[in-house]
């Protein structure tokens, strides 16, 4: 993976997770009190995500394979979006924008992931240590 995949990858997550902090201020106006539980998986993405995303700076490959598996989980939760606009049905915009916007920035992450490096400096997945070697000398 090379590093330039890495932070493209990080700022996506990065973009996932703000968008998760605006779809909890999007269910508590909806909501209100009441819908404190619903924030509850927004809350742990929103910090769960680019903790993960920062872990592939390290060149472990188990750090890209759990951010894949996280970010699939998070393309699947998608199917809920009728039940959310249910749930709330005044905010079927926001709703909508933002789970767009999410699913966008969800398979730009993967697609980063999983991009094989061109040239640049390339971070091989060896073990814990970081070994960068520029790609075609070295």
């Amino acid at each position: 993976m090379t590093e330039k995949n890495v932070n493209r990858t990080l700022v996506a997550v990065l973009a996932i997770a703000a968008l998760h902090v605006l779809a909890i201020g999007v269910t508590l106006l909806a909501l209100g009190p009441a819908g404190a539980g619903a924030i509850v998986p927004h809350l742990v993405l929103a910090v769960l995500l680019p903790l993960r995303a920062y872990k592939l700076r390290g060149g472990r490959p188990k750090a890209r394979r759990i951010l894949t598996v996280v970010l699939g989980i998070q393309i699947v939760a998608h199917a809920t979006l009728p039940g959310v606009i249910a749930q709330m049905p005044g905010y079927a915009v926001p709703i909508v924008v933002l789970q767009a916007l999410s699913l966008v920035c969800e398979v730009a992450a993967i697609v980063f992931l999983w991009a094989p490096g061109r040239s640049g400096v390339e971070i091989q997945e060896r073990g814990p240590e970081l070994v960068g070697t520029v790609q075609g000398h070295g």
